[in-house]
Parts: structure tokens; C-alpha cells; sequence
């Protein structure tokens, strides 16, 4: 059995996503493939987020007509937290073990006051062990396990469950992803002094202008002793924000449902001008979303006639006109009404963008297709 820990030199590098499409990557080569992820520091409650990714087989309609027992049930739930990561990766790779197995330390409660239940070493100790049996269970049968690394290669340290902590402890390999930036050399040699495990190295989120120096750069970090197994460019659709992930970032309300569960936006227009001046900037835009004031009937309604708009963001807390909403329903672009005022929203959605996630089972293609053409897959398995 293959054991490969997915390391990051720093958040938001895109680990989970390249995890989830390297498993279905492997799992179409007739591997049998695990996942496992010993230390999750962000919980979230089950149902909180059933609306989005429910567990297989339930839905809201189900949860809403099932009577006592589905009222219990999302009671329990409601109390159960979990990873994030852990759930949604159980689900894309289809896994039977459950996230609390899959993820068995999860951070709920401030840093501090976990240190303080784990100051001491038996604690510490007792935690190692708690990794190690639940990845026993977790890796039987398995011909490769994918364990994904905390938020970076040093969180966890304080209790000796950081990157190169749990690939020491479950002899697993480093495969480290190092979204592109100023200086990120040196953050991977540096990386790499600190492990104690073979150590291969994927570029991702990479400047198209900078894939010109790949070559160069495997050279220099393969002469000190670190592989480099692929170099992933940048892609618009991966850097965009679902419908979902939008709603959650403003704290809004989706009215209506979108035909399409898969819409992705890749920029962000504020309308804020005349409809006859904001025909051409609408026009000039793909796959957009428009942040409007709820009052502004006179844009959402030129913006719901524009294919490259395909979300509509209302600002203020006002319900737009019904006529508006019937017309997003029948062209199937979802209306998101967010409390706040217009800047505040930009403001938030600016900073989801740089921190999107893949999450969305277009996401997830999209990546496979990239590993598949830009990463070498038999390198990691060597």
C-alpha cells in the first residue's frame, strides 16, 4: 500500500481539490483508493450545510416530509461536527467510512483552549495513537491512501500533529503543493529541510507567463534534492465562486433555485450606473455576477437579458419586484438578496475569490483535466 500525504506550504494552495481529482483519477485506473485526513481545523455542522452537500441519499424534501424521525435525525446532525473537507471528499470519492472516521482530531474549540486539554506529553501521545488506529481502519485494503495535511505543513506543531509529524508517523510520502508566488522556492526548500520523508514538489495555480521558467525551476529544486512532478497554469474556472459559495461569503438568501447547480462565476460587476451605460460593461463581461441594490429593477432586469450574467447579487436586504423574479426563474439565473450594503459586499466577495475552493463537481473536472495533461501521475506513484 501507497501511503501519500498531501502537504501545502501555505493555506488555499488548492490541496483538497487535487486530492479529490487525483482520487478519481486513481480510482479509474482500478485502484482502491483512501483518504484520510488525522487532524481537521475546520468543523462545520452537518445541518447547517445539508441545503449543499446533505448525506447520500437524503434531501431536503426527504428531510422536510419524513416526520419525527427526519426531525430527529437533523437534530442529531445539527449537534455532529464534522471536516469539511472530510465530508465532501467522502462523497466525490464515494468512501464508506464515515468523516468522524476519516477524520479523527478535529479542532472545535479556540487553539488555545485545545492546547490546554494537550499540553502534556501523554495527551499528545494518546492523540498520536488515536491517528494510527483510526488510519489502520481507515487503509485496510487499500492499494493507496491520500492523507490530507492541515491547513500548512507547520500547523498542528504544537501537538506534534503537523505535516511532518503525521507523515513520520504513518511512513507516509510528501507530495507538497506550492501555489505559485514570489519567493515560494525558498518556502519549499526551507520545507524541505524540515522533512524527514521523500519529498515531491506540484506548481500550482501558476502564471501563465511564468510556465516559461518550469524547466528551469524543476532543475534548480531537483539539484537539492526535491522532485518536481507538475506545474498546474492558472484557470479562470477554478479561481470562480459557485452560486453557493457566494450566498454563504454575503450571508444572503437564495431566491428561487438556478437550473443549474453548476454555475460559476469568474468576475464580479457592480451596477451602480444607467442601464443604457451598463449595456456594453455587461456585454463585456463572462460568466459574471452582478451586485446590484434591490431597488435597481431597471439593471436586474437588463442584467437577466444578458447570457454572460448568471447571478445576480441584491444588496440592502430589498426583495426585488415579482416580475423580476419570475424572469430569473425562467432563464434560470439564481438571485442572491444579501443584507448588507453594496461596498460591503464587494468587500466580502473579493476576499472569497482569493480564497475559493473546489468544491463544485465542475471544479472537480476541470482539475482532473488539468492533472491529467500538466502532472506527471505515474511520478507520484514511484
Amino acid at each position: 500500500m501507497r501511503t501519500i500525504l498531501v502537504s501545502s506550504v501555505e493555506e488555499y494552495s488548492g490541496k483538497t481539490g487535487i486530492i479529490a481529482a487525483l482520487g478519481l483519477i486513481l480510482k479509474e485506473r482500478g485502484l482502491n483508493v483512501g483518504y484520510f485526513k488525522p487532524f481537521g481545523v475546520e468543523s462545520v455542522k452537518l445541518e447547517k450545510r445539508a441545503g449543499c452537500f446533505g448525506k447520500e441519499g437524503e434531501s431536503e424534501e426527504g428531510i422536510e416530509g419524513g416526520g419525527e424521525k427526519a426531525a430527529e435525525a437533523v437534530v442529531k446532525e445539527a449537534e455532529e461536527a464534522v471536516d469539511e473537507d472530510a465530508f465532501r471528499i467522502a462523497k466525490i470519492l464515494n468512501l464508506e467510512e464515515s468523516p468522524a472516521e476519516i477524520c479523527p482530531v478535529l479542532l472545535d474549540r479556540p487553539y488555545e483552549e485545545f492546547l490546554l486539554l494537550f499540553r502534556e506529553a501523554d495527551a499528545v501521545n494518546a492523540l498520536k495513537k488515536r491517528v494510527q488506529e483510526a488510519f489502520k481502519r481507515v487503509s485496510a485494503g487499500k492499494d493507496v491512501v491520500l492523507v490530507e495535511g492541515v491547513a500548512n505543513y507547520r500547523v498542528g506543531k504544537s501537538v506534534e500533529l503537523c505535516d511532518f509529524n503525521i507523515s513520520a508517523l504513518l511512513n507516509a510520502e510528501i507530495l507538497m503543493i506550492a501555489k505559485y508566488k514570489n519567493f515560494v522556492l525558498d518556502d519549499i526548500l526551507y520545507a524541505k529541510e524540515h522533512s524527514s520523508s521523500s519529498f515531491k514538489v506540484i506548481f500550482n495555480q501558476v502564471p501563465r507567463y511564468k510556465m516559461a521558467y518550469m524547466d528551469f525551476i524543476s532543475s534548480f529544486l531537483e539539484e537539492r534534492g526535491v522532485e518536481v512532478v507538475g506545474a498546474i497554469p492558472q484557470d479562470d474556472a477554478l479561481a470562480a465562486l459557485s452560486v453557493g459559495e457566494i450566498c454563504e461569503a454575503v450571508g444572503g438568501r437564495l431566491i428561487g433555485r438556478p437550473s443549474d447547480e453548476e454555475i460559476l462565476v469568474e468576475e464580479l460587476l457592480v451596477g451602480a450606473m444607467t442601464p443604457q451605460s451598463a449595456i456594453t460593461y455587461f456585454r463585456r463581461s463572462r460568466n459574471a455576477a452582478v451586485i446590484t441594490g434591490g431597488d435597481r429593477s431597471d439593471l436586474q432586469a437588463l442584467a437577466l437579458e444578458i447570457p454572460a450574467i448568471k447571478c445576480l447579487v441584491l444588496t440592502g436586504g430589498l426583495e426585488p419586484p415579482t416580475i423580476i423574479k419570475g424572469a430569473a426563474v425562467q432563464r434560470g439565473k439564481p438571485l442572491i438578496l444579501a443584507p448588507d450594503d453594496t461596498l460591503t459586499v464587494v468587500e466580502r466577495l473579493n476576499k472569497a475569490f482569493g480564497k475559493a475552493r473546489l468544491h463544485s463537481e465542475a471544479k472537480i473536472r476541470r482539475m482532473r483535466e488539468l492533472l491529467l495533461k500538466h502532472v506527471n501521475i505515474e511520478s507520484i506513484l514511484s
